[in-house]
């Protein structure tokens, strides 16, 4: 059998877990200062028109950043290895859930983001409706080839990102 594995770009993880760790403390550093404000809203007369921002923001702050924490302990397991078998012509999503399977005859189109000479990311959208981004795979400019050279023509359309 005949299978090609492709896994996320250690390097494309550490980016995306240190832009997550950024917007973390960026977070507390909001809630930090809504409670700062809302203490000082208190020690005077109070108005529930001034509390109102203060409680908004600590509140959607402390959301945000409770999101963010499960993203960064999720961590690895949130890149799944995607496998294409060349016989069966399936893409496999290996989770630790489970594996999703995509046949390519159930795949209705393909977007191609192609920036600076290269693959940036690849959505697929199949016959019912789902899509899957793939975004930070090693070769998955190779993965492009292999589906453009079996999908029909017209049905893989390339977009260029303009910087």
């Amino acid at each position: 059998m005949s299978t090609r594995v492709f896994k996320v770009s250690p390097s494309y993880r550490r980016r995306q877990q240190a832009r997550q760790l950024a917007w973390l403390l960026a977070m507390l550093g909001l809630v930090a200062l809504s409670l700062y404000y809302l203490v000082q809203s208190l020690s005077g007369p109070v108005e529930v028109a001034e509390l109102l921002l203060p409680v908004l923001g600590v509140l959607s702050c402390s959301a945000y950043a409770a999101k963010l924490v499960m993203q960064l302990r999720v961590g690895k397991r949130a890149y799944p290895d995607v496998c294409w078998d060349m016989e069966q012509e399936v893409l496999q999503l290996q989770q630790p859930e489970g594996t999703v399977r995509m046949a390519l005859a159930d795949m209705l189109s393909a977007r191609v983001q192609v920036g600076l000479g290269r693959v940036l990311s690849l959505t697929l959208t199949s016959t019912t409706g789902e899509q899957l981004r793939l975004e930070g795979y090693k070769g998955l400019d190779e993965l492009v080839d292999l589906l453009e050279n079996r999908m029909p023509e017209g049905q893989v359309v390339r977009t260029r990102l303009r910087f």
